[in-house]
């Protein structure tokens, strides 16, 4: 079994690498084990590299996972789908281990860090080509968090002004990963209030604060006793330490979800609206049963199936909101149900000033996709806060029980036009055509690997954040 062990997205950090690293020199001598997340950069040269002579061949698609162990040298990597539809992976030296990709770094006393590594892309229509590696890190502490940026790092010590390190001759062009991201220390508590940063991140909490939803009680106590089941007093899928005040009692509202599948005040990167939040309402004649938010983009399956669109929506948009997705039901289901709801949207950030699309969740020969929802199924309040209106078992509710509405909104700007009359999910957008051109140059198809078996990490990592309402 092939060993799906990659980088993607940029992580839950809540820094801004640019502001971070200027201003670091990095920390020798870590000690301990860190778990975090991270993203990938793929950068390749059409030429020489230099920095003004590189493209950015693509991201992963959803934050990827990483452990790093300072007491034994050691660094495992998880991974995903490259934003152009195929995997790639973060191997040991020589990929001699069939389960595990375990690779080894050098503290070179300075605070930087070496990691020695395999990378391979699985696209067998070039040979899935691999080759073994380095990549240079500053890494700082700050608490119990450690912050890691991807150095320039060339063999001949001449920097190309690129940060990774080149790999020449194996790929269709000579290409750079370059890793930036976070690490938490295991079994550490930043907030000081005996729950571990692990399980604050599980439960979507910010780490650093006592008080994530900021309605003046403690995460601690509207938690509970059980760390294991934390309390959701009005049974809306969003526990109470997310939702802020009465929210937390009324099952008609939900306060204060992080957009993206991230942590309330915490952006990922800078300009990432992760840490923003969207909070949710009804009328009384309906209930939230559920609720999450997470990326637009899908990932390799199990199998590996080919991926010719690795977005939920339409190719080449920034769906810099990601989704809502969530689940009302009717209070009383004695007799007829309410035949329509709306759903009041209002973000914590100011939505598109303009050329505004809102895309919903619907099914597509049995796939959930987002499509362009029709502009009279939706208004505009102000410059933060959206009415959706949904027909119960109509074309944008997926739940064909009545009196249960389960739909997904995804707001976006139009920065391909032609886009208000009809959506093409994912054909013949100027994006995509500029990108299925790039690959065509390299050889490339957005095809994930024939018959690839993933290994499935996340039932042992125990710090992987998992969305509220998860299960969709």
């Amino acid at each position: 079994m092939k060993k799906l062990i990659v980088a993607v997205v940029l992580a839950w950090a809540g820094w801004s690498p640019a502001a971070s690293f200027a201003q670091a020199g990095g920390t020798p001598g870590i000690t301990g084990v860190y778990h975090g997340e991270h993203m990938i950069t793929m950068r390749g040269c059409p030429g020489a590299c230099g920095p003004q002579n590189f493209i950015v061949l693509g991201k992963g698609v959803k934050n990827a996972t990483w452990t790093w162990n300072f007491d034994e040298g050691w660094a495992e990597i998880q991974g995903t789908t490259l934003t152009v539809g195929f995997v790639y992976e973060v191997q040991d030296l020589g990929n001699v281990d069939p389960n595990r990709n375990i690779a080894y770094f050098d503290d070179n006393g300075d605070g930087t860090y070496t990691l020695q590594h395999g990378f391979q892309i699985y696209n067998p229509n070039v040979g899935n080509p691999r080759a073994d590696t380095s990549t240079k890190f500053r890494i700082t502490q700050d608490g119990n968090r450690l912050l890691f940026e991807t150095l320039d790092d060339e063999p001949d010590g001449q920097g190309d002004g690129i940060p990774g390190t080149q790999i020449v001759g194996i790929f269709p062009m000579t290409v750079q990963p370059g890793f930036d991201g976070q690490a938490r220390l295991e079994g550490s508590s930043s907030g000081g209030d005996g729950i571990s940063d692990a399980d604050k991140l599980r439960l979507g909490l910010n780490p650093d604060r006592l008080d994530t939803d900021g309605d003046g009680i403690n995460d601690a106590d509207e938690i509970g006793d059980d760390i294991a089941a934390p309390l959701d007093s009005d049974g809306d899928g969003v526990i109470d330490a997310l939702e802020p005040g009465d929210a937390a009692q009324d099952a008609a509202r939900i306060g204060g979800l992080a957009l993206l599948d991230g942590i309330p005040g915490a952006p990922q990167s800078e300009g990432s609206l992760s840490g923003e939040t969207v909070a949710l309402s009804v009328n009384n004649a309906w209930r939230f049963s559920a609720a999450d938010t997470g990326n637009m983009a899908l990932e390799a399956p199990e199998g590996g199936a080919a991926i010719p669109d690795t977005s939920l929506g339409d190719s080449g948009l920034d769906y810099r909101y990601g989704y809502t997705g969530f689940t009302v039901v009717a209070q009383n289901l004695v007799g007829a149900a309410p035949g329509s709801v709306t759903v009041r949207m209002a973000y914590s950030t100011p939505l598109p000033a303009d050329k505004l699309l809102v895309y919903a969740l619907t099914l597509d020969g049995g796939k959930e996709k987002y499509k362009l929802l029709p502009q009279d199924a939706w208004s505009r309040v102000d410059d933060r806060t959206l009415d959706v209106t949904f027909q119960d078992n109509g074309g944008w509710d997926i739940d064909s029980a009545q009196g249960v509405v389960r739909a997904g909104i995804a707001p976006v700007q139009n920065t391909l036009g032609g886009f208000e009359e009809k959506s093409g999910n994912g054909g013949g957008s100027a994006g995509g055509a500029v990108l299925l051109g790039l690959l065509a140059v390299l050889g490339l198809r957005r095809v994930a690997p024939s018959g690839m078996a993933y290994r499935s990490m996340a039932g042992r990592l125990p710090w992987r954040r998992r969305g509220a309402g998860e299960g969709r």
